[in-house]
């Protein structure tokens, strides 16, 4: 099932349900919270190129993909159009005091950055199409392609266990935190009691983490929600 948020109106929604159609893919119209499509534990942001550059600039885009984060395993920022048109547009009520050049240098730096920073800050893909069409039928395509059951991959139970093991483990089980960047907090911070006391901006710091893992980490290494039984 594809589900659509209800507030979409555009030629990309409605490209999205005639490809899905065509692929024999179920489709539902609804009101998300979080998202514009989603099929399964896959969230789809869709943004043409001006409303994105436009979600960078007022920040709106970080506390997106931050609550995408807290409700989905698979965070996707879909950006299509054309990005020079985009620039320029923006570029027209953007910091008038300065040469429409400079302006549109800083807006292709923030563009750029921003794409950088959802790859190494966070846990999204972003995926670029020059157009609609193409944008629906990646969505369409994925909807297809995702598993009403995903299998389950158990871990070796031959496993040698040790201290730093174990501590690699419970770093490495935190959404974005990789067996690697446990290892480098460790190395960092010494043990996991120190790095529940150290503040987010001081693993944000750190090659790769970023400020949405850094107060992931935090987050959850402070926690006192009750266990679940």
């Amino acid at each position: 099932m594809l589900v659509i948020d209800s507030r979409e109106n555009s030629v990309l929604s409605r490209l999205v349900e005639m490809y899905a159609k065509e692929l024999a893919i179920k489709t539902n119209k609804e009101w998300i919270e979080v998202g514009d499509y989603v099929v399964g534990n896959v969230c789809f942001e869709a943004k043409n190129t001006q409303d994105f550059l436009q979600s960078v600039l007022n920040k709106r885009l970080w506390n997106q993909i931050d609550n995408m984060d807290r409700a989905y395993d698979v965070n996707v920022i879909m950006i299509y159009g054309n990005i020079e048109e985009a620039i320029r547009q923006v570029a027209n009520k953007y910091a008038k005091d300065l040469p429409r050049e400079s302006r549109q240098t800083i807006l292709h730096n923030k563009f750029y950055g921003a794409l950088g920073r959802i790859i190494l800050d966070t846990d999204a893909k972003p995926i670029f199409a020059p157009s609609e069409a193409i944008a629906a039928k990646m969505i369409t395509t994925v909807a297809k392609m995702q598993p009403v059951d995903r299998p389950v991959i158990s871990p070796s139970l031959i496993k040698r266990i040790t201290t730093d093991d174990i501590r690699v483990d419970m770093l490495s089980s935190i959404k974005g935190v990789s067996e690697n960047k446990a290892k480098k907090l460790l190395e960092t911070f010494g043990s996991i009691m120190e790095l529940g006391e150290c503040k987010s901006s001081e693993i944000a710091f750190l090659e790769g983490f970023g400020e949405v893992v850094g107060q992931r980490i935090i987050d959850i290494l402070n926690s006192e929600e009750k266990v679940r039984v």
